[in-house]
């Protein structure tokens, strides 16, 4: 054997790994660009929820305090409870707001990261993307089905005890 053979030997094996290692990267940061944008959609929309009830809050102490303050402090002192400021139903619906966002987004980016590791696997496998992408979309279909009848059944039962 000549050093010739020997490097067009080895070179024949390490192009495909090459390619494979290539097609990796590109599918990783295929998928971390598709959840940067999720994650980026999901601190813009919680914080413009907070920023807007942030806001109303203020103008409801503002208010408060205005109105504490013609009152004088006897009326305060008699009845301070008239005095706190509003807003605890916008508090409440803006944490309720954030948690089902937040919930939203780490649904989105389980799938995300999911179907990007199956994208990834299939590749290093040799398999086709889309084969490995139906096989997955059949799995979640019968996941959804199966969660849909037990909250079919929990409903009814729910429903019967009430």
């Amino acid at each position: 054997m000549n050093v010739e053979t020997i490097v067009s030997d080895v070179k024949g094996r390490v192009e495909p790994i090459v390619a494979k290692g290539q097609d990796v990267v590109f599918y990783g940061f295929e998928v971390l660009k598709s959840a940067n944008t999720i994650v980026v959609d999901g601190v813009t929309s919680v914080y413009r929820t907070n920023l807007a009830v942030g806001k109303d809050l203020v103008g409801y102490a503002q208010t408060s305090f205005t109105k504490a303050k013609s009152d004088g402090i006897k009326a305060v002192a008699a009845n301070p409870a008239a005095y706190l400021p509003e807003g605890k139903d916008a508090l409440f619906g803006a944490l309720s707001a954030t948690r089902e966002t937040v919930i939203k987004t780490g649904d989105e980016l389980v799938k995300t990261f999911k179907s990007g590791f199956e994208t990834i696997t299939a590749k290093l496998n040799g398999e086709t993307v889309e084969a490995k992408v139906k096989a997955s979309a059949t799995k979640a279909k019968a996941t959804v089905k199966k969660t849909a009848t037990s909250a079919k059944k929990t409903v009814r039962k729910t429903a019967a005890k009430a």
